[in-house]
């Protein structure tokens, strides 16, 4: 049951990821800000979130459980909140517009060969794949060699979820210039390479929860840097099949840290940043060969 109840959790959570695509698509030329804009709405809740978890997670004689009753009324409350939101028909962005390469037909391999396409993918995978890795094994971490509590692995989590989605709200006023997602994304991957850097350095709690924080501020711009990206690789009639194909980037970033993360604190929980360190150096090689082509 438990199994069953995360995998409709995740299911509900994948269709959350394309707000940020709808918030794009209202803002034509903007992208950027409007991706960081509306990921910036979760700081809220990376302040709420941990509290509520920890909070009700004792709350019934099965540990945890009451914290996915918590997340059942959440999302209830979220169905009552879009059902309430008016039907609007968004604008179409003006780079989208391009009906000479328009094409209603799949063409995958041509996508794969956009630099837009390939380094916001990149980018997305190599971000979502270092935040569910380190999310995933640092609590354990926490508790299993530094022997924290649960309310000193709260608190960490906390700024790890602060620092995924709070740097979003600043970003929309430094990184506003035009095609700016170059600039953020190395920006973010420099950030998550520092606190990699530190985890490996001090064998220390604090470096650990250093890392999270980190982690999370290089995912939110990386994110955010790549998303503005995918949305800038395809026309308007590629959209619908080209969105998707884009999507699976992230998400296979996050499968596959999440598959990772226990067979890597297996092996000891410095392999965990040594992985890591070795994807962001990986997206890093990426900008540098793609970066000149996005350019012309």
């Amino acid at each position: 049951m438990l199994c069953i109840g995360t995998f409709c959790v995740g299911i509900y959570q994948s269709g959350t990821n394309y707000y940020r695509y709808a918030a794009a698509d209202s803002m034509p030329g903007k992208e950027s800000k409007a991706i960081n804009g509306i990921l910036s709405a979760g700081a809220i809740a990376s302040i709420i979130g941990p509290v509520l978890a920890t909070f009700f997670g004792t709350a019934t004689n099965i540990e945890y459980e009451g914290s996915y009753y918590v997340v059942s009324v959440l999302a209830a409350c979220a169905v009552i909140v879009l059902l309430a939101l008016p039907k609007i028909q968004s604008p179409t962005p003006a780079h989208m517009r391009d009906k000479a390469t328009a094409s209603t037909t799949p063409n995958y391999p041509a996508l794969l060969t956009r630099p837009r396409f390939v380094l916001g993918a990149t980018i997305s995978f190599v971000a979502s794949f270092v935040m569910v890795l380190v999310m995933s094994g640092a609590p354990i971490v926490l508790e299993s060699t530094f022997s924290q509590n649960a309310q000193t692995r709260m608190v960490a989590m906390q700024l790890h979820m602060v620092g995924m989605y709070l740097p979003t709200l600043f970003a929309i006023f430094i990184f506003h210039k035009k095609n700016s997602e170059m600039a953020q994304a190395l920006t973010g991957l420099i950030i998550g390479m520092l606190g990699t850097v530190v985890a490996l350095a001090a064998s220390a709690s604090y470096a650990v929860t250093l890392d999270l924080l980190l982690i999370g501020i290089s995912w939110s711009l990386c994110y955010a840097a790549g998303s503005a990206l995918l949305t800038k690789s395809y026309t308007e009639s590629e959209r619908s099949w080209a969105r998707g194909v884009g999507e699976l980037a992230p998400v296979l970033g996050q499968v596959l840290g999440s598959v990772l993360a226990g067979v890597l604190l297996a092996a000891g929980w410095k392999t965990v940043f040594v992985t890591v360190l070795a994807m962001i150096v990986c997206a890093l090689i990426a900008m540098a060969g793609y970066r000149n082509k996005i350019k012309s």
